[in-house]
């Protein structure tokens, strides 16, 4: 597993935090510390207002972000040469000239002198949060438990973390110059110590990485069963459960239920390796937030991990997933 701190993210979430966007992270830490004291004037930089039209007015928000970037080179160029692996528009085709123009005025703002300034110091900061993970012992064994459950291996893991991220995260899928899928988890943040950005073990490892990687897994059979997905809509996507999963950032059917797939299949994991009482906690936090549905998915994934003979993978598996929930 690839672990780092992508300058491409962290000038783009540094442009949101200018712009006080949404989904920044709400615990205090010293990138922000620096930030507010150094860059102020910044924050009238074209970029900023930029991205402030693009992501209020043209739904370039969520994953859409992270996802745009990973398809360029690093800076100072910041040239696409990476494609996205779905076929689906960043912004409409009408406003792409607008994302043109956010990548012409983010490589003014990377460049500038405080934020190069900015950049050298919190280089030492960024060492120090990915020396803090790399010391787990048990992080590099995630790709192994991923690829067991699921039956299947991926070309890459790239996990990226984000100091300014909230606290969760995205996945992307980028198709590189060889013709190559890179699977990236970008996650952000539980909390600070001492001001230092702080990813704990138990949230990064048992939950968030699992998740994350798992969508890379799980979201070609979205696409693939599309119709069958959508004959479960008027049984399970009650208006308290559409209610709970806006709120989460989901709107349509077809994404809530393979976010509520993704969270259980991280459960059912988590239960193999990191035992019962992560269950109950990972479980708990599921029906809290209205995600009750997880608990039902996770009684028929038992047939999957009692009948691995005959479901090989967990492609061959989604159909009977289907139909049980019928």
């Amino acid at each position: 597993m690839n672990i780092t701190i992508d300058e491409r993210i962290e000038t783009l979430y540094s442009v949101a935090f200018l712009n006080d966007y949404f989904l920044i992270n709400k615990h205090e830490n010293l990138y922000k510390k620096k930030l507010r004291k150094n860059l102020q004037s910044l924050k009238n930089h074209k970029a900023v207002q930029l991205f402030d039209s693009l992501s209020k007015n043209y739904n370039f928000s969520y994953y859409r972000t992270v996802e745009w970037v990973l398809q360029f080179s690093d800076f100072p160029e910041f040239k696409k040469i990476k494609e996205k692996a779905d076929n689906h528009k960043t912004v409409s085709k009408s406003k792409e000239y607008l994302l043109e123009n956010f990548r012409e005025e983010l490589i003014k703002f990377n460049q500038d002198t405080l934020f190069q300034s900015y950049l050298g110091e919190i280089k030492p900061i960024n060492q120090k949060v990915i020396s803090q993970i790399k010391e787990s012992q048990t992080i590099s064994e995630l790709p192994t438990y991923l690829e067991k459950f699921y039956g299947k291996k991926l070309n890459s893991y790239n996990l990226i973390l984000s100091p300014l991220l909230h606290s969760g995260g995205f996945n992307s899928e980028i198709i590189n110059q060889n013709g190559e899928k890179e699977v990236y988890a970008l996650i952000g943040p539980n909390g600070e110590i001492d001001f230092m950005p702080y990813f704990e073990k138990n949230y990064l490892e048992t939950d968030l990485i699992l998740h994350e990687f798992g969508h890379s897994f799980v979201n070609p059979l979205m696409e693939k069963h599309d119709k069958e997905i959508e004959s479960l809509k008027s049984k399970y996507f009650t208006e308290k459960l559409e209610k709970y999963s806006k709120y989460q950032g989901y709107s349509e059917w077809k994404f809530v239920f393979n976010e509520l797939l993704i969270r259980a299949t991280t459960i059912q994991i988590a239960e193999k390796h990191f035992g019962n009482e992560k269950v109950k906690e990972l479980l708990e936090y599921e029906k809290s937030i209205g995600f009750e549905l997880v608990e039902n998915i996770l009684g028929i994934l038992k047939e999957y991990e009692q009948n691995r003979n005959k479901f090989t993978d967990f492609d061959k598996f989604y159909p009977t997933l289907i139909e049980r929930m019928k």
